[in-house]
């Protein structure tokens, strides 16, 4: 975990170095897994929760084993849709990577929102209680 807390600090670093600049203080979300199904090439865990502006969010993982060398971690894919208290709808597709250690697994992923936002997205999920915890920073 201090690997990829490292690596994520560096990558962050050159970022700013390359004009991307995280802005603000990070926006939080919560909430719980739904459902896990699981295939030979990895598995699909869907996730309902709250955050802010965005109102409700349901999201999807769909993770792959693509990492020969170490069984516990690999990238993902997703979707995320929200409906605010006003009714607004915004989605985003979501890329990045997972990694699991004993029962939590933490992704880290870049998230294309269609209002035209950015986000760098920490999360981690408790495979143990169902819950969820992400962090998310503007970076555009």
């Amino acid at each position: 975990m201090k690997k990829i807390i490292l690596s994520m600090m560096l990558v962050m670093s050159s970022l700013s170095a390359h004009s991307i600049d995280i802005h603000g203080d990070a926006n939080l979300f919560s909430g719980n897994i739904t459902s896990v199904t699981l295939t030979d090439e990895g598995g699909v865990i869907n996730v309902v929760g709250n955050t802010g502006d965005y109102g409700k969010v349901w999201l999807t993982y769909n993770l792959k084993l693509d990492n020969p060398n170490h069984r516990t971690q690999g990238s993902f894919s997703g979707r995320a849709t929200a409906i605010n208290d006003a009714g607004d709808r915004n989605a985003a597709s979501r890329q990045g990577v997972w990694e699991r250690q004993g029962d939590i697994i933490s992704f880290y992923s870049l998230d294309d929102v269609t209002d035209g936002n950015f986000y760098l997205c920490l999360t981690q999920m408790n495979l143990t209680t169902d819950s969820v915890d992400m962090k998310f920073y503007s970076v555009k």
